[in-house]
Order: C-alpha cells, then sequence, then structure tokens
C-alpha cells in the first residue's frame, strides 16, 4: 500500500537539496574509526559533505554502496556506508548535511546539551520511581502476567517481601498484556508496571508509558523480578553516607593532560592509594 500510495501521488524525494538521513547501523572499525551505514531519506550526500548525526560530527571523507565500491555522492532511497565522524554515532540517530565542519561541531553540541539536559530531566525509570514515592514510602504495583498460576505465585512472593520502612502496594494484577489502561493507572498512581513473560499489547502503549513517564519491568524469571523489587525498596530508603579516607598522596609531577583524564606522579605521605577509589 506505502508503493502503491506513492505511485499513486507521485511522491518523490528531492534530489536537490541538502542531504538528511537515517542511521542504520554503526560500528568502530579498526582501520577507518568510526563508520555508520545511512539511509539517504532526501537530498544527495556528497564526499566532504559536513555533517551532524545526532550528538555526532564530522567530514565525510569515504563513501561506498552495499558492494563495497567508493562512491562521490548518494540520492533518496540509497544505503551507503561512511566513514569521517568523530565518534560512533546510534541507530536511528539523524544525519544532516551543514555548511562547514564548525557549524557541524556546534550543532552536534547543542544537541548533546539537549540530550543531557533532557537525561538529566527524565531519569532511569527506577530512579524517577524512587523519587516519585519516597514521599509516601508506598511502592505501588500494577501486575501483569500470561498464566493465572504465574500470576498468584508472584503476588504471593511479592506479599513475603517486609520492610520496615516502606510498603508494597498492589494497585492492580491481571493475565495478559501490557494495555494502555495498565500504563495510564501507573501514571495516576505513581506507580510501576511489572510484566512477567507479558509484552506490550500495541508499540503505541510503548510510546504513551515513554510520554507518561511511567516505569514499564518486564521479566522472564521470577527470581530476578523480585531481586528488583527489593532492590527498589533498598533505594526508597533515605542513604546514609560515609567518607572513609583511605591515605594521602602528594602530586609531584604531571605527566599528561588531557580533557576527560590526567596522568600524574604522586608520592603516598601516608595510608595507601587504592585502585578504582575516588580521589
Amino acid at each position: 500500500m506505502i508503493l502503491l500510495t506513492a505511485e499513486m501521488e507521485n511522491l518523490k524525494a528531492n534530489p536537490d537539496r541538502e542531504a538528511v538521513g537515517t542511521v542504520i547501523e554503526a560500528h568502530l572499525d579498526k582501520q577507518l574509526g568510526p563508520i555508520a551505514t545511512i539511509l539517504v531519506n532526501t537530498g544527495t550526500l556528497k564526499v566532504m559533505n559536513s555533517v551532524i548525526v545526532g550528538n555526532t560530527h564530522g567530514r565525510i571523507k569515504l563513501m561506498k554502496d552495499h558492494n563495497g565500491k567508493p562512491l562521490k555522492s548518494a540520492g533518496p532511497s540509497t544505503p551507503v556506508m561512511i566513514a569521517g565522524l568523530n565518534t560512533t554515532p546510534k541507530s536511528g540517530d539523524i544525519l544532516q548535511v551543514v555548511q562547514n565542519e564548525k557549524a557541524a561541531k556546534e550543532r552536534a553540541e547543542e544537541i548533546a546539551l539537549l540530550n543531557q539536559k533532557e537525561s538529566q530531566a527524565n531519569t532511569s525509570a527506577a530512579n524517577q520511581l524512587i523519587s516519585q514515592v519516597k514521599s509516601d514510602k508506598i511502592l505501588k504495583i500494577i501486575l501483569k502476567a500470561d498464566t493465572k498460576g504465574s500470576l498468584e505465585a508472584i503476588k504471593q512472593s511479592i506479599a513475603k517481601i517486609k520492610d520496615e520502612e516502606v510498603a508494597i502496594k498492589m494497585i492492580h494484577s491481571g493475565v495478559g498484556r501490557i494495555n494502555e489502561s495498565d500504563v495510564m493507572m501507573a501514571a495516576a498512581s505513581k506507580g510501576v508496571v511489572i510484566g512477567f513473560h507479558a509484552d506490550f499489547d500495541s508499540p503505541n502503549v510503548s510510546k504513551t508509558a515513554e510520554r507518561e513517564k511511567v516505569p514499564v519491568k518486564q521479566y522472564t524469571v521470577i527470581y530476578h523480578l523480585l531481586e528488583d523489587i527489593k532492590k527498589i525498596l533498598t533505594g526508597l530508603l533515605e542513604p546514609e553516607f560515609s567518607e572513609v579516607i583511605l591515605g594521602r598522596a602528594q602530586v609531584k609531577q604531571i605527566f599528561l593532560t588531557k580533557k576527560k583524564e590526567m596522568i600524574l606522579g604522586a608520592k603516598v605521605v601516608s595510608g595507601k592509594l587504592k585502585n578504582k577509589a575516588k580521589l
């Protein structure tokens, strides 16, 4: 139907514009560095184009077709492998051609900053759940399982989990797939949806969960399910931090300084230095 509609409506991409494409897959090559397979959506992609790909940027130094033959340009609907990016992008990232490398770098940094802010706002499902219910100390659960037997076994196992400060409340349980009603119920009660051998009823349910910021956890092993609930309960308790000083050292010389790391020469003056300890 897509092909028929495109033919009847004469839907065609414009090759006479700056290219836009989608990353199909990406990996790190020993010789060429970061490599990405791109499907050109519209426009024409050319060698030496400056591009941004998600929060990655670079200049296309090499482009090959599906047979490994070098290309100088690629039009709409053409899959190509490109090299010349500064880091490896993620599948699904969008490629855009920009005027020059400077513009590409600036735009990529802007996107990276936006992603960082979004990541901070949308913390992981477990952390978000912890922060939501920290005040009332109640973990609210919507449970779905594939069979009645599994459902009852999980409910009984969850009922045995006891904690002095945090209570577990089963808002709803049922047999079948995770549907939109389950997600909206979790959103309203600020709870978590747990599925045992239970997938989403449709792709729209997954999108609804993302939009409503509802944590959805799916399991195939009951032990893992119960362990994660215990971990969430532990996270709900007020953490107690204590700093333990292992030793002290005096910096004698700086050998190398990079953007994210330094190599130092140091002399231990008390205690000891331990590998992977914070300093």
